[in-house]
């Protein structure tokens, strides 16, 4: 998908780009590509060479700065629990997106975090049925990967063979 973004910039079928957390220009978006925008804004905790090639920088929060949910490599969903408080100005990514919908039209889409996780149940055929609160402690598996991460296969193992309780 990210060579059909960089098509549609280089076409001018793009015209306006918001990223979040990633450093696009080193993957393909040079100057040459990112300069086709009209607009660039990017959200990152960093700066990097996307950012510095943004009309627009917002200062977002790290992995232990926010709340939500993501789907790991093994494909199984688990709850972000805020550790810490961002530093300064920066905000939760679903927070960010709230306040540019707000400014473009006027209205909230997203109250709390519960509603931009149901709205993404409605939409993704992985989530439905779920909701942030049902997600729990240990998360769900919700799509098959075939990722597997050897540290958690040596330990279930483990348990299996009576060496360590899990």
């Amino acid at each position: 998908k990210i060579n059909s973004i960089k098509r549609g910039i280089e076409s001018g079928s793009i015209k306006a780009l918001l990223v979040y957390g990633e450093n696009i220009a080193s993957k393909g978006f040079d100057d040459g590509v990112l300069s086709n925008l009209k607009f660039l804004v990017t959200s990152h905790i960093l700066a990097n060479p996307t950012a510095k090639l943004s009309n627009i920088v917002l200062p977002g929060a790290g992995y232990a700065e926010k709340r939500g949910s993501m789907i790991n490599a093994t494909g199984r969903l688990q709850l972000l629990n805020k550790a810490i408080e961002p530093p300064g100005n920066s905000r939760d990514d679903w927070e960010i997106l709230q306040d540019l919908n707000r400014a473009m039209d006027g209205k909230d889409f997203i109250y709390e975090l519960a509603d931009l996780f149901s709205e993404m149940a409605s939409v993704v055929p992985a989530l439905k049925g779920l909701s942030l609160s049902g997600i729990g402690e240990k998360g769900v598996s919700v799509i098959e990967t075939g990722e597997t991460i050897p540290l958690l296969e040596r330990e279930s193992q483990r348990v299996k063979r009576g060496l360590i309780v899990g």
